[in-house]
Parts: C-alpha cells; sequence; structure tokens
C-alpha cells in the first residue's frame, strides 16, 4: 500500500513552496453507443469501454518579485506541455498523461498567480510503479497462477528464451481465467528470445524474435491479466524459459 503523498508531473514536484495544487478532480469518461430500435422505445446498447481519463487541479504560484513570479510560472508551463508524462498522486501508482487545458491568471504582478490544468491520460488507468516480473521454466500443459493485485485487466509482456534444442511452431501460452491464447507459429533459434509485447511500457503491440519484429507468425491474443489470481498454461517445447512482466492496474 502507499504511505506516502507524491503530487509529481515528470520531474516537477507540485508540493514545493512555489508551486502548489488543490484538490484534484478525476472524470472517467465512458461513451455508451446506442442503436435505435425503430417503431419503439428504448436502444440497444453495446458493451461501453473507457475511452481515457480526465485530471484536473486549481494551483498556485508564489514569486519573490515579478520576475521570480514570472520564471516559477514558466517553469510549470514548461513541465506541463512537455508532452505524454508521468503524473503520480503517490508513491505507488501513476498514469501517463499530457496537457488538455491550461488558464493562469496573475492576482499580484510581484507575488502571486493562479490557475488551473487539466491532463488527459489516453491509457486511463492507474498503473503501479513495481513492474512485476516471473520467470520460470513451466511443464508443457501444466498450469500456474499469477496475481494482478489491481482491480482491472492489466497488459502482459511474455518472454520466452527457447531451450538448446530451439523452437519449431511449437509456442503456445494461455491465460485460461481471462479465455486468452497467445500462438507463435514460427521458429526460435537456441538461447534465443521471443518477446510478445501487449504495450506494458509504451503503445506498441510488439513481436519479436531474436529482437526482430514477426508479427506475421502470430497467432490469436496478446495475453492480459485480470484481478486476482490467473491461471497461466504454457504449451510448448520442454525446458523453454517464459517470463511474465506487467504492472498492477486499478481503476
Amino acid at each position: 500500500m502507499a504511505d506516502t503523498i507524491q503530487l509529481k508531473f515528470s520531474s516537477l514536484s507540485l508540493q514545493q513552496s512555489d508551486i502548489t495544487i488543490g484538490i484534484i478532480t478525476e472524470r472517467i469518461n465512458i461513451r455508451p453507443e446506442l442503436f435505435k430500435i425503430p417503431q419503439t422505445h428504448g436502444s440497444i446498447a453495446a458493451e461501453a469501454y473507457i475511452e481515457s481519463l480526465d485530471l484536473s487541479f486549481p494551483f498556485t504560484v508564489k514569486g519573490s518579485s515579478y520576475a521570480n513570479l514570472r520564471t516559477n510560472v514558466d517553469s510549470l508551463k514548461a513541465a506541463f506541455l512537455s508532452g505524454i508524462q508521468k503524473f503520480t498522486k503517490d508513491d505507488d501508482r501513476y498514469v501517463k498523461a499530457q496537457l488538455n487545458e491550461f488558464d493562469c491568471t496573475f492576482k499580484s504582478l510581484s507575488s502571486f498567480a493562479s490557475g488551473r490544468a487539466s491532463f488527459i491520460a489516453h491509457y486511463p488507468f492507474w498503473l503501479s510503479e513495481t513492474l512485476h516480473k516471473d520467470e520460470r521454466t513451466p511443464t508443457s500443459g501444466v498450469g500456474y497462477t499469477l496475481v494482478n493485485a489491481g482491480n482491472v485487466a492489466t497488459r502482459c509482456r511474455v518472454s520466452v528464451m527457447a531451450p538448446a534444442a530451439g523452437i519449431t511452431d511449437n509456442c503456445q501460452i494461455e491465460n485460461q481465467t481471462a479465455g486468452r491464447t497467445t500462438r507463435y507459429r514460427g521458429n526460435v533459434a537456441a538461447a534465443d528470445i521471443l518477446e510478445i509485447d501487449n504495450r506494458v511500457d509504451s503503445d506498441d503491440f510488439e513481436v519479436l524474435n531474436d529482437g526482430v519484429a514477426d508479427m506475421a507468425n502470430f497467432e490469436g491474443d496478446f495475453v492480459v491479466l485480470l484481478p486476482g489470481n490467473n491461471t497461466i498454461v504454457f504449451t510448448g517445447t520442454a525446458d523453454s524459459v517464459i517470463t511474465f512482466e506487467w504492472r498492477d492496474c486499478w481503476y
């Protein structure tokens, strides 16, 4: 559990004597799609998915003089306008967000300014700072358990190190709890690594065989871990080393 408040955007602390923020408001954006039924009341609704997460808060900036105040406001704007960055409320979780709106009023030209900033997180969940890693040599066809301690499904990166015999069209990883299966139909040479990345630390789906992109031999799903216990089953060449990496994830 987090035990330390840590208000930061990128490397800028929002808990300093010259720059402080007020109450943080979170807004989850969901846009249900409705399909009207002709000649009757009501509609058919598709399952709604979260589109984005908005974060907004008031801020105050202080200065010992006009020049110092202007410098502090400039520093705040430069940090907020630095693109997609980590935003944290504590030392345990973060979201990746970028500035959406910014307004600032100089209440006193010599000492005080205030305003409001809003940010949008395109991946609308809080992620654990800790990148969990599970590495093992499982028995083909025998399940084992991985745990996502969050309350929403999280993305995974799966790596398979081929044994001395290599891998030939024989690699399947299934999350039986989530009902998702990943298959790789290519060959992996001895000691080479197959990496299947469901956007753990980026926005890119990747399938890499010894560092070379090979989406053509990928079939099925990019694996996620549901909240709680997940039963993972590897089916493939004996002595393959399977590594899962993930961040626990929360609404």
